[in-house]
C-alpha cells in the first residue's frame, strides 16, 4: 500500500469509515438507495391513479394494502436471502423486482388482478431492499460516528419524497399514467448499474431458517411496536394525502418538499448532536412530531398548515426508523445482523404498507381529518409507553 493510500485510509477511519474505499462505497450505496426510493415513492399518487380507473375506496385500500403481503414476506426472508446471496446481490435482486413491479403498472393499472400482481412484485423489491442495503452500509463504518452516519444515510429515502411525488404529479398531469410508471421504474434500474463494483461482504454464518428467531430479543418488542405506529402514521399520510389535497387545489409539493427538507436537515445536521441522546428518547420524540403533523393536517385548509404538517412529519420520522435500525443493529452480533435488520424493517413496513388497508375504515367513518386525529392519538400513546419504559440492549446479556 502506498503512503498516499495509507494516509487516505487513515483519514477515512478518522471520519468513521473502514477505509477510503469504504467511504466511496458508502456514498455509492447512498446514491443507489436514493434512486431506488425514487422508484418506490410513487405511493402518494397510487390512490389517485386507481381512482381514475374507477375503483371504489375499499378496493383502492386493498390495492394499496396488498403490497404488504409481499413486502412483509420478502422482509422476513431478507436475512435468509442476504446470507445466501450476500448483501450486494440481494439488493440487486430487490432493485430488479422494483423495476418490474412499478413498470408493469403502466399496463395493469386498470385491471384489478393485474394491478394486484404488479403491486405484489413491487412489494418484493421493497421488502428485500432495505435489510441488505442497511447491513452493507453499516459494514462500511466503524463505531466512531456510527449512529450519525447511519442516520445521514437514511436521509436518502425521504429525499426521494421531495423528488418523486411532485415530479410524478407533473408527469401524471401532462403525460399520463403510462409514462408515470415507465419513467418511475427507471431510477431503480440505474441503481443496479452504479452498485455493480461494490466490494461484496464476507458471507455471514448461515442462520437457521430465516434467522429471525435467533436474532429476536425480548427487549425488541417495544421498539418494534413503536416502529409499527410510526410507520402507520407515515403510511397514512403518504397514501391518502393526495386525494385529500386535490379538491383543495393544493399541490403535493406543499407537503413533501418541506417534509423532505426537514428530514434531510435533521438527519444530516441536527442528528450530529441529537445522536448523543438515548434512542428511546429520540424515538418517543419522533412519534410526538409525527402526531403533531397529523393534528396540523387535520385542520389544514390552505398550503401554509400543509407545509407545517410536512415539516413536523419530516422531523418526527427522522427520529424513528434510522434510530431504531442503529439501536437494534448496534447490539446484534455478526450472525444475527441480517435478522435484526429484517425485524426492524418488518415492523416499520407493517405500519406503512399493511395498515393503510384498515385505515380505509377510519376514512369512511371519520373522513380524512377525523382519521388523522385517531392516528395522532395512537402516536401519543406510543410515545408515552416508550418514554416510561426502560428497554435497553445493554441490559440483555444475550444482545
Amino acid at each position: 500500500m502506498s503512503a498516499s493510500a495509507a494516509t487516505a485510509d487513515e483519514a477515512a477511519r478518522a471520519d468513521g469509515f473502514i477505509d477510503a474505499r469504504g467511504r466511496r462505497e458508502y456514498l455509492f450505496a447512498a446514491a443507489a438507495t436514493l434512486l431506488f426510493s425514487i422508484t418506490t415513492c410513487n405511493s402518494a399518487l397510487i390512490a389517485i391513479v386507481f381512482g381514475h380507473a374507477g375503483f371504489p375506496l375499499q378496493t383502492i385500500g386493498v390495492l394499496i394494502g396488498v403490497l404488504a403481503i409481499s413486502v412483509l414476506a420478502a422482509t422476513l426472508g431478507s436475512g435468509f436471502v442476504t446470507a445466501r446471496l450476500g448483501a450486494v446481490r440481494a439488493a440487486h435482486v430487490a432493485m430488479a423486482f422494483a423495476v418490474a413491479g412499478v413498470g408493469s403498472l403502466a399496463f395493469t393499472r386498470e385491471f384489478f388482478w393485474g394491478a394486484v400482481a404488479s403491486r405484489l412484485v413491487w412489494g418484493v423489491g421493497v421488502g428485500l431492499f432495505l435489510g441488505p442495503m442497511n447491513l452493507y452500509m453499516q459494514s462500511r463504518l466503524t463505531p466512531k460516528r456510527f449512529v450519525y452516519l447511519v442516520t445521514a444515510f437514511s436521509a436518502m429515502i425521504p429525499l426521494a419524497l421531495a423528488i418523486a411525488p411532485p415530479i410524478g404529479e407533473q408527469v401524471l398531469n401532462h403525460f399520463g399514467e403510462t409514462t408515470l410508471f415507465l419513467a418511475g421504474a427507471t431510477p431503480a434500474l440505474v441503481s443496479i448499474f452504479i452498485t455493480l463494483r461494490l466490494r461484496p461482504l464476507p458471507p455471514p454464518p448461515s442462520p437457521a431458517g430465516l434467522g429471525l428467531v435467533s436474532a429476536w430479543r425480548g427487549w425488541h418488542f417495544l421498539p418494534s411496536l413503536t416502529l409499527v405506529v410510526g410507520g402507520a402514521q407515515f403510511g397514512f399520510l403518504t397514501s391518502y394525502l393526495g386525494p385529500f389535497l386535490r379538491p383543495l387545489g393544493i399541490a403535493l409539493g406543499w407537503f413533501f418538499i418541506p417534509m423532505t427538507i426537514a428530514m434531510v436537515l435533521c438527519r444530516v445536521g441536527a442528528m450530529r448532536r441529537l445522536s448523543a441522546l438515548h434512542p428511546r428518547t429520540l424515538a418517543a420524540s419522533g412519534l410526538v412530531g409525527c402526531s403533531l403533523s397529523l393534528l396540523a393536517i387535520a385542520f389544514a385548509a390552505g398550503p401554509g398548515l400543509v407545509a407545517v404538517s410536512g415539516i413536523l412529519l419530516g422531523l418526527g420520522n427522522s427520529m424513528m426508523y434510522p434510530v431504531m435500525s442503529a439501536w437494534l443493529g448496534k447490539w446484534a452480533n455478526k450472525r444475527d445482523g441480517g435478522g435484526v435488520q429484517a425485524i426492524v424493517a418488518t415492523a416499520f413496513y407493517v405500519g406503512i404498507y399493511w395498515l393503510p388497508w384498515p385505515q380505509t375504515w377510519l376514512l369512511e367513518r371519520y373522513a380524512f381529518s377525523g382519521a388523522s386525529l385517531v392516528m395522532a392519538a395512537a402516536g401519543i400513546a406510543g410515545a408515552l409507553a416508550l418514554t416510561i419504559s426502560r428497554v435497553d440492549g445493554r441490559a440483555d446479556p444475550a444482545a
